[in-house]
């Protein structure tokens, strides 16, 4: 691996790492932990900015609004950035919008929970925040979105008429800063005794869609996101 490229990733990851510790010290509070859940997105932004220019991506990145062939997976995210999906989308989205996702996870979910990631891609079922073939969030999407970035939409194309069965070429410097991010971010939570596992977005969503206390009640340590992990 190239050793500037070694550094970014080292780098995003330790200095995550520290500010989701700071963020979740006591006491702890709801505007913390969100701003902390940006800041997260914005550092991974930065640093695979950085990559493109030590490393280019040969060819280049093939992702664009309208091209949602990845969407159709089982898709995972930390607490902190759960949250601030649903931040987002109470305080953004008319509340007809609101409810008509509300209805459209929880059946959604009736038919995902508890499936494997194998399963999920035989599914191929569309992510409920897509709108007219592109994402409805995209700008707090997750970290596990951020770190998909593939250099051929033809090879998209075929991994979803075959289920996912066939591998995409990806810019693997993104996939590396993303979960390096991501990393940081549960060792932060960790240290301080937070719940630091992986969420099933679309089981998340309903959940807390459904409790607008959810994100106190993580914070006070409990776990009421422990549904959404099966």
């Amino acid at each position: 691996m190239n050793v500037d490229l070694t550094k970014i990733i080292e780098r995003t990851t330790l200095d995550q790492k520290r500010e989701a510790a700071r963020a979740s010290k006591k006491p702890r509070t709801l505007k913390k932990i969100l701003r902390m859940a940006e800041r997260a997105l914005a550092r991974a932004d930065r640093a695979i900015a950085e990559a493109e220019d030590v490393l280019p991506p040969q060819p280049p990145i093939a992702c664009k609004a309208g091209c949602p062939f990845c969407c159709h997976i089982r898709l995972t995210a930390s607490a902190p950035e759960v949250l601030l999906l649903l931040t987002h989308i109470q305080t953004t989205w008319a509340e007809d919008d609101v409810q008509g996702l509300l209805g459209k996870v929880r059946n959604l979910d009736g038919v995902t929970r508890g499936k494997s990631d194998h399963k999920r891609a035989q599914q191929r079922l569309p992510c409920p925040l897509l709108k007219d073939g592109s994402c409805s969030v995209h700008q707090v999407r997750p970290l596990s979105c951020r770190a998909v970035a593939s250099v051929d939409v033809g090879a998209c194309r075929e991994a979803y008429n075959a289920r996912m069965e066939s591998g995409v070429p990806m810019y693997e410097p993104q996939y590396q800063i993303a979960n390096g991010a991501g990393y940081g971010l549960y060792a932060g939570l960790a240290q301080n005794g937070l719940e630091a596992e992986n969420i099933e977005i679309i089981a998340a969503l309903a959940l807390g869609l459904d409790d607008h206390k959810i994100g106190n009640k993580w914070l006070k340590g409990l776990d009421p996101f422990a549904p959404a992990k099966s």
